[in-house]
C-alpha cells in the first residue's frame, strides 16, 4: 500500500506543532480493519504477529447466519513515531515492521501478559486468541490507527498525548464506515448476531465514536467495552482526555438489569474498566447503566510505571472469562452482560485474599474506588475574532467553510470563548456536517495549550475517511479565561463543491462530587502565577509581574492619584513626571504621559517581560509583526524592543539584564 493522501501543507499562521501533529492518510477505511486468524494460540512476545492476521474484503463478514463479531482498537502508541515515519506512514498495528526495539505496541492483544512484582500473576493468552478460545465461532477483528496515535516520547511524556487524542474522532468514524463496508447486510437483521466493540486508552474513544455513529445509522451495537479511557486528572489537564461522558450521553445504553440478552435493539450494553487513568461515568440516569469495574493494578506493578498499570485493564479483560471460570468465580469479561443478581453497576477489585491469581477475579459490588466524573454540556457563546478565505455564517447559527480558491488556500475561523477559572469547563463540543467530502479535504482545530499558551492541534479530520452526515465532536481544552481557538478547512485541489458546517457550540463540563477538579484548577493557576513571578530575574526598576498594561494620560500624577483613590491601586515607582508604576495585588499597570488619541490606537500599549528579547523579536518578525524599535539595552536594566500587531496595537517586550536601583537613573521607589 502506498500513501494515498499526503499531509496538508501548514498554513502560514499555523501552530508550531503542525508538522508533528497533522499527518497524511495511507489507508482506506477498510484497509485498517483486519481479521485475527491465529485461532486460540498466542504470539510470543517480541515476535511479529503479522502472519496471524488477514485483510477483510467488503461484504465478507457475518452473512452466513448468527455470529458474534468482536472488534479491538488499540490506543496511544508512545515511542512509535520514528517507526511510523520510517515506513512513510504506511504502517499497521500488527505489521512486521511495526516494532520499536523488538516490541509491538499494545501487544496484549496477541501475547501473554505477566506482572514482574507478582510472579503468580499471568495471562497466558492474548486478548484476540482469548476471545476465539471462549467463542470459537466468533469473528475477531483488529483496527489499526498506529500511524496517527504514535508519538515520539514515552508514557511519561504527557505533553505529546494530545497528538494521539486529535485523531480519535475521525478514527471512530472510519471504524464505523469500515464495519458497514465489511459486514454483510443480513448480519444487521439476523437474530442472534452481535457486534461488540472493545477499545483501550484512546482506542476506547475510537470504539465509542464508532458505536455512536453506528447507532445513529440504525445499526445495532450489542456491547461497548471501555478499557481504561484516559479521563483522570493528568490527561484532562494535558488536553489528552477522551471526554467519553459526552458521547455516552448521546448513546442508547441498555439497562444491565435486563439480563444477559436484553434484546433492546437500540441499546448497547456498556462496561467500563478503570486501572490507571480511567474514571467512572456519572451524570444522567442513562450513565448509571454503565457497569463500572475499578481495578487496582498497583498491587501488581511498580507504582511509578504508568505503562503497565494502564494496560492492566486490557490484560485483565483478556483473561477475565477463562480466569473467573477456572477459579469458580462469577463469569467476567467476554461472558458479560452479567446477570443482575450477581453484578451491580459498580464493582471493585479488592484483592480480598492478597495478590494472587485467584484474587483478581473476585470483584466486590460497591462504590467505584477510582471515583466518578460527571459530564454535562451548556450552550457556548463564541466570539468571532477574524476569518480568512471562504468562511460564512456565524458561530451562533453555524460556520460554513468552503474552498478558498487556488490550492492550498485555507479557510480559517479564529475565535474565542469564555471559560471561568472557577467553573468546570474542560472542553468544547460542536457538530460537524461534511458535504461531499473528497480525498485531500482536511479540517483541523487548534486551541491554546494549558501550559505554553500556544495554539496546538487538537482535532484532525479528513475527507478521504468519508464522514457522513452530522458528527458530534468534543475536544479537551483545559484553559481558563478567554480561550482562543481556530478552525482550518482546506479543500482538496479542484474541490469547489465540498463544504463543512460547524455549529452548535457547547462547553463540556466535567465535575466531581467533592469538587477536587475545580480546586486543583485553582491551585495550578496560583502555582503557575507564582512560578512565572519566581522565574523573572529580579530588577527593582520594573514590577515583578509578566504582563503590564501601559495607559496614557495627559497628567500622569493626577491620573495615578485617581487610580489609587478610585480603583485601589498603589504607587510603586515614580519616574519624574512622565511615568508612574502602580500595583494591585500581584498585578501592575503603568501610567505614562501621552495625549489622548481620538482613534484610541495610541491611548495604551502593553509591556511583556520575556526571557530573551532577541529571540522573541525574531519570532515576532517572522510572524509578520512590524518592529517599531529593535532590541536595545536601557540604563534601568532592561533590554527592550517594540512591535506593532496587525490591529495597530503597540507591544514592548522586555528582558531583564540587571537588577538596577531606580535611584541610579532618576527613579523614586515608593514601596
Amino acid at each position: 500500500m502506498s500513501s494515498q493522501i499526503p499531509a496538508p501543507p501548514a498554513p502560514h499562521n499555523g501552530p508550531s506543532d503542525w508538522a508533528d501533529a497533522v499527518h497524511g492518510n495511507s489507508f482506506t477505511n477498510l484497509q485498517r480493519l483486519w481479521q485475527w486468524t491465529g485461532y486460540s494460540k498466542s504470539v510470543p512476545s517480541r515476535t511479529s504477529p503479522s502472519t496471524s492476521f488477514k485483510p477483510v474484503a467488503a461484504g465478507s463478514l457475518g452473512g452466513g447466519g448468527p455470529v458474534m463479531i468482536y472488534v479491538v482498537a488499540h490506543g496511544w502508541a508512545p515511542g512509535y513515531r520514528a517507526v511510523v515515519e520510517k515506513n512513510g506512514g504506511n504502517l499497521l498495528w500488527w505489521g512486521m515492521q511495526a516494532s520499536a526495539g523488538g516490541y509491538w505496541a499494545s501487544d496484549w492483544a496477541w501475547s501473554p501478559v505477566s506482572a514482574p512484582l507478582s510472579p503468580s500473576f499471568g495471562i497466558s493468552v492474548g486478548m484476540l486468541p482469548s476471545i476465539v478460545s471462549w467463542q470459537p465461532s466468533s469473528i475477531v477483528l483488529a483496527y489499526s490507527w498506529i500511524d496517527e496515535s504514535a508519538t515520539g516520547g514515552s508514557y511519561s511524556d504527557k505533553d505529546e498525548v494530545y497528538q494521539s487524542e486529535a485523531y480519535t474522532d475521525i478514527n471512530g468514524i472510519r471504524l464505523a464506515n469500515a464495519l458497514e463496508e465489511a459486514i454483510a447486510a443480513p448480519f444487521w437483521s439476523t437474530p442472534g448476531s452481535r457486534l461488540r466493540l472493545i477499545g483501550h486508552s484512546h482506542g476506547s474513544k475510537v470504539a465509542t465514536v464508532a458505536a455512536l455513529t453506528l447507532q445513529r445509522r440504525a445499526r445495532r451495537v450489542a456491547q461497548l467495552t471501555i478499557l481504561d479511557a484516559p479521563e483522570s486528572d493528568t490527561p484532562l489537564y494535558g488536553n489528552g482526555a477522551n471526554l467519553l461522558g459526552f458521547y455516552l450521553e448521546l448513546m442508547e445504553i441498555a439497562d444491565p438489569s435486563a439480563g444477559p440478552d436484553p434484546g433492546i435493539v437500540s441499546g448497547a450494553f456498556i462496561d467500563n474498566y478503570a486501572s490507571y487513568f480511567g474514571k467512572g461515568y456519572a451524570g444522567s440516569a442513562k450513565l448509571q447503566n454503565v457497569v463500572e469495574v475499578a481495578l487496582a493494578p498497583s498491587q501488581l506493578y511498580d507504582r511509578d510505571d504508568p505503562g503497565d498499570q494502564h494496560t492492566y485493564a486490557a490484560a485483565f479483560y483478556a483473561g477475565a472469562a477463562a480466569g473467573s471460570r477456572r477459579q469458580n468465580e462469577p463469569l467476567l469479561g467476554f461472558a458479560w452482560p452479567p446477570p443482575p443478581s450477581i453484578h451491580q453497576p459498580a464493582l471493585n477489585q479488592g484483592w480480598p485474599t492478597g495478590t494472587n491469581q485467584k484474587s483478581q477475579w473476585s470483584l466486590q459490588p460497591g462504590t467505584s474506588i477510582r471515583g466518578t466524573y460527571c459530564y454535562t454540556t451548556e450552550p457556548l457563546a463564541v466570539t468571532r475574532v477574524s476569518t480568512q478565505g471562504n468562511v460564512s455564517g456565524n458561530p451562533a447559527s453555524g460556520l460554513r467553510f468552503g474552498s478558498a480558491g487556488t490550492w492550498p488556500a485555507y479557510s480559517i475561523f479564529s475565535g474565542t470563548y469564555p471559560n471561568s477559572l472557577e467553573g468546570d469547563g474542560y472542553g468544547i463540543a460542536f457538530d460537524v456536517y461534511w458535504t461531499a467530502p473528497q480525498p485531500g479535504d482536511y479540517l483541523v482545530v487548534t486551541a491554546e495549550s494549558p501550559e505554553e499558551h500556544e495554539q496546538e492541534v487538537l482535532l484532525v479530520m479528513d475527507g478521504v475517511s468519508a464522514p457522513q452526515g452530522m458528527n458530534p465532536v468534543a475536544i479537551n481544552i483545559d484553559v481558563s479565561g478567554t480561550v482562543p481557538f481556530r478552525i482550518y478547512y482546506l479543500a482538496a485541489a479542484g474541490n469547489v463543491k465540498g463544504q463543512v458546517v460547524v455549529s452548535n457550540f457547547r462547553l463540556v463540563c466535567v465535575s466531581t462530587a467533592e469538587g477536587h477538579l475545580r480546586a486543583h484548577r485553582l491551585e495550578r493557576a496560583a502555582a503557575r502565577a507564582q512560578a512565572l513571578r519566581s522565574d523573572l530575574p529580579p530588577n527593582r526598576s520594573i514590577p515583578p509581574t509578566t504582563v503590564i498594561p501601559v495607559l496614557n494620560y495627559p497628567d500622569v500624577r493626577e491620573a495615578a492619584e485617581w487610580l489609587c483613590r478610585a480603583f485601589g491601586f498603589k504607587e510603586r515607582l515614580r519616574i519624574a513626571d512622565h511615568r508612574i508604576q502602580l500595583t494591585f495585588g500581584d498585578g501592575a499597570v503603568v501610567a505614562a504621559e501621552g495625549e489622548r488619541s481620538s482613534s484610541g490606537d495610541r491611548n495604551h500599549s502593553v509591556l511583556v517581560r520575556v526571557a530573551d528579547a532577541d529571540a522573541h523579536c525574531d519570532r515576532a518578525r517572522q510572524a509578520g509583526a512590524v518592529i517599531v524599535n529593535p532590541p536595545t539595552d536601557y540604563p534601568f536594566g532592561e533590554r527592550q524592543y517594540t512591535a506593532e500587531d496587525p490591529g495597530g496595537h503597540r507591544w514592548t517586550f522586555s528582558q531583564t539584564i540587571a537588577d538596577v536601583d531606580p535611584a541610579s537613573w532618576g527613579g523614586e521607589l515608593v514601596e
